[in-house]
């Protein structure tokens, strides 16, 4: 089952013919999955006014339907549904223009689509099992329009392949200056001492909701000094350790990049931190 524009469909192909072609020609501009526990929408709110950002970046119409309480309502209506009301399971929500713009209309209506399958529950950190390395066949773009899930997407997709093709665990993606932005799972946190550093938004990674939680989280431990600035990569043999998060896994911890070995000691001591907030979300 998914939702369409507020009904309810047995599978995509079950659309109406206008929307589905608006769906297959156009495409989806914006995607974001959220995680909900048993009807409860983790960090919904900051889910909520990211999306709602992203459209206007976009320069998508935003109807005066598209409240917080709307879609909440149409997701646990999916649950329901689908019979995952009471499981843990993830949520993709995406939003898509109707038609393409023209001079008349260059502001146009917005279709939104939501599924939904099962997902396990976060119960430990993630520690890796095989190496990382730089992905350095194409750059991400950057800036503002960087931050989106899609920007960036056909450039994950054929990274993911590389990945698999010489069996590398994860890759990091690079922008224009070389500077490090991301990695395919999600946002890289990068330790040395006490000092634990990210990529800016600036740097093309992700605006992801989950990195921000981290980030708010690491700035309230003691004795942890939290850097949002460019990490070239001749940094990443000199750090202590390595770690990745994102919605998919929560707190990864990476096992080795190149001839470096990792530690996990600030992974493990963020991640009950980390799943207070999740749970109080």
């Amino acid at each position: 089952m998914i939702v369409f524009n507020g009904s309810v469909y047995a599978r995509i192909n079950s659309l109406p013919e206008d929307e589905l072609n608006g769906l297959l020609h156009f495409g989806i501009s914006i995607v974001e999955n959220i995680r909900v526990e048993a009807e409860k929408l983790i960090f919904w709110e900051s889910h909520y006014f990211k999306m709602m950002a992203s459209m206007r970046i976009l320069r998508m119409e935003i109807p005066m339907s598209f409240t917080m309480e709307y879609l909440e309502e149409q997701i646990i209506k999916l649950l329901q549904e689908n019979k995952l009301n009471t499981v843990s399971s993830k949520i993709s929500l995406s939003f898509f223009s109707k038609h393409i713009p023209t001079r008349c209309t260059p502001i146009v209506p917005t279709s939104f689509l939501i599924e939904a399958e099962t997902s396990e529950t976060f119960s430990s950190i993630q520690f890796g099992s095989r190496n990382i390395e730089l992905y350095k066949d194409h750059w991400v773009v950057k800036g503002l329009f960087g931050t989106l899930e899609s920007s960036n997407d056909r450039i994950r997709k054929l990274a993911t392949v590389y990945a698999y093709e010489n069996n590398f665990e994860d890759l990091i993606l690079l922008n224009e200056n070389k500077q490090v932005s991301e990695t395919l799972i999600g946002s890289l946190f990068v330790v040395q001492g006490d000092v634990i550093k990210t990529p800016p938004l600036t740097s093309g990674c992700r605006s992801s909701v989950y990195r921000q939680v981290v980030i708010d989280l690491l700035k309230k431990i003691e004795g942890v000094d939290l850097i949002e600035e460019a990490v070239s990569p001749f940094e990443l043999q000199k750090a202590d350790e390595l770690f990745v998060v994102s919605l998919s896994n929560g707190i990864q911890s990476v096992k080795q990049y190149r001839k470096k070995v990792f530690s996990s000691n600030k992974a493990t001591l963020l991640f009950p931190k980390f799943m207070t907030n999740y749970r109080l979300s």
